[in-house]
């Protein structure tokens, strides 16, 4: 265990410890941030021309195939951030994340993704990349 050797503790020391920090962190609620807030999505994941030959071949498509969406929220006030791995960047999924962890009548600031058009319970803004806007 590395925990152990980082620290400079005997390794029962850095297992009991690992253990308490899991067992608080499992128990830990959160409370909805308040807003405003800014959500967005990204795919993480090497890039295609630094992966081996054999990785390459197994990959069909383009772009994030192969990679992992992450949906993350961030208060602008607090600076708490939220994130959370994800299946897909659908409508339902994204909706489901921003109302599991942002109060409603907050402000939700998003790209212009079309998975965030009417976006139900929030006071929402959009900025649009497309134009040069950030």
């Amino acid at each position: 265990m590395k925990l152990h050797r980082d620290l400079k503790i005997t390794q029962k020391t850095a297992w009991f410890m690992l253990h308490r920090l899991r067992e608080a962190w499992a128990g830990a609620g959160f409370a909805p941030l308040v807003g405003p807030v800014e959500v967005d999505e990204t795919y993480v994941g090497g890039k295609r021309k630094n992966m081996s030959k054999s990785k390459r071949k197994k990959l069909s498509g383009r772009g994030s195939v192969g990679k992992t969406a992450i949906v993350g929220v961030k208060d602008r006030m607090t600076k708490k951030v939220i994130a959370k791995v994800i299946e897909h960047t659908d409508k339902e999924t994204l909706h489901a994340f921003i109302h599991q962890h942002v109060k409603p009548d907050a402000i939700v600031y998003t790209d212009d993704h079309r998975s965030y058009l009417k976006l139900a319970g929030f006071k929402h803004e959009t900025v649009k990349h497309s134009v040069g806007e950030y």
